[in-house]
């Protein structure tokens, strides 16, 4: 059989994903960066138990689709820590033992829109407002 310039040119599977979403994600960036390139096994009944999403490209194109998804994985650094301008407030404390597992109900703010005010003025009850989780003490907020 003769070969003519005119052959198909071959597709590869690119990559495999666990999740359908990955997938997509990875076919978008291909999709932007212009790489014609399709999913397949995406609509699995069964999730990853039937196999992986592959994601398929033409054969040429695959150095430049592995620099386009390779290139989107920025390595991760740790933050240093930031300082706080302000010390921060002293935690709620249960008055009888003392804990911080402490709970206040919300009290109506300025901020607040109208019917948040008025939810609050009309289900909330006027004492008391905190509780703790601790010991079960309900008590006023200072």
């Amino acid at each position: 059989m003769p070969s003519d310039s005119s052959s198909p040119t071959p597709i590869v599977v690119l990559d495999s994903f666990r999740d359908t979403i990955a997938a997509h994600l990875a076919k978008n960036q291909l999709d932007a960066a212009g790489i014609p390139c399709f999913l397949s096994n995406e609509n699995r009944p069964y999730g990853p138990a039937l196999g992986a999403v592959r994601l398929f490209v033409r054969a040429p194109d695959v150095a430049a689709a592995q620099e386009v998804l390779h290139a989107q994985q920025a390595p991760m650094h740790a933050m240093p820590p930031e300082e706080p301008d302000e010390k921060p407030a002293a935690a709620l404390r249960c008055p009888r033992c003392h804990h911080t597992d402490v709970v206040c109900r919300h009290l109506p703010q300025p901020s607040d829109n109208l019917f948040v005010k008025l939810r609050l003025w009309l289900l909330a009850p006027e004492k008391p407002q905190c509780h703790c989780f601790t010991c079960g003490l309900e008590f006023e907020k200072d």
